[in-house]
């Protein structure tokens, strides 16, 4: 097991413990929270709980917006075992990627709620400006996903989500600089039944510039993972070192659904490429953040002349839009 820093223990919100003996709690935050606040929470657990990031109608239209869809998509990472992009054998990928669990991406054209409300939401840019964009520079959208952990799914194995990218295993802990945040935005009530992320505290602490066992790397104690429980609405925000899990889902017939909004510094490659496959007349008439944030303008990184250029000029020009 890796070395974790010492945290500092803070009386128990009982919805944020229900999984652990531990009943060590983690931040939960107001919707109106300043982004500064939000920001040093996340420094001091390594993850946060955005209490009704999304309306209720906001909820109500995601889910029904992507039931068809979802429905029409096949448990597992068809796409990942199709591209070969991750060489795991059947067993890793279906442990990572759940024999019962559904990922549905390009909600860009799934979902008008996520393309026309939530890619220009004020609290996640905010946010992204607070943390990001001191530390890396611009940022932009790697991913963005719905997850649906149907009944029977077993809980994920433990990871961190920065691990894929090289940064994380290359910079020592104490000049770490984080240019990675995921937004799991919940449209059903996540619980310790039915599958509720698991985080181990204090883990954004370990150490990795020296790991040599790659395969047992991310291996903590059980009693150690604490489930945190969301309303449909709220969100948890995780950094790029925090270590944790989807967990399984317990029940016969709750299906646990979360969108899952992955946020990287500008100088690391998206996931998804947004910027060949958005339709041009939506880009067209978006704000200037959501252009920039789907990868339609020159991006500038803490150092360097810049990314995503063209030797003639501003993207904006170029692009003529």
């Amino acid at each position: 097991m890796l070395a974790r820093g010492a945290t500092k223990m803070r009386p128990c919100a009982k919805a944020l413990c229900m999984g652990s003996s531990h009943r060590a709690c983690f931040h939960r935050l107001k919707p109106n929270a300043p982004s500064s606040e939000v920001a040093e929470a996340l420094r001091s657990d390594g993850c946060v709980v955005l209490q009704s990031f999304i309306s209720p109608k906001q909820t109500a239209q995601l889910n029904a917006e992507l039931d068809v869809a979802l429905a029409a998509t096949s448990p597992g990472n068809a796409a990942v075992e199709a591209s070969g992009a991750i060489p795991l054998d059947s067993e890793a990928r279906s442990a990572l990627y759940g024999a019962n669990t559904k990922r549905l991406g390009d909600l860009l054209t799934q979902s008008a709620t996520w393309r026309d409300e939530l890619v220009n939401h004020d609290a996640l840019h905010a946010i992204c400006s607070q943390v990001l964009t001191p530390q890396t520079g611009d940022y932009w959208l790697s991913a963005a996903q719905m997850i649906e952990l149907g009944p029977g799914s077993k809980a994920q194995p433990l990871h961190s989500d920065g691990g894929g990218w090289w940064p994380f295993w290359s910079m020592p802990r104490d000049k770490y600089a984080e240019y990675y945040l995921n937004f799991l935005i919940a449209t059903t009530d996540t619980t310790c039944e039915n599958g509720a992320t698991g985080v181990v505290r204090g883990s954004q602490d370990a150490e990795y510039l020296s790991v040599t066992d790659l395969a047992n790397i991310w291996q903590y104690p059980e009693e150690e993972v604490e489930q945190i429980e969301l309303k449909a609405g709220d969100c948890l925000l995780l950094g790029g070192r925090i270590v944790h899990r989807g967990g399984e889902n317990k029940t016969q017939a709750d299906k646990r659904r979360i969108l899952s909004c992955m946020v990287i510094s500008s100088s690391l490659t998206p996931e998804e490429a947004h910027a060949m496959t958005v339709d041009r007349k939506f880009i067209e008439n978006q704000p200037e953040r959501v252009k920039k944030f789907l990868g339609f303008r020159n991006m500038r990184p803490i150092v360097g002349p810049g990314v995503w250029l063209h030797p003639k000029g501003e993207l904006s020009s170029i692009l003529g839009f």
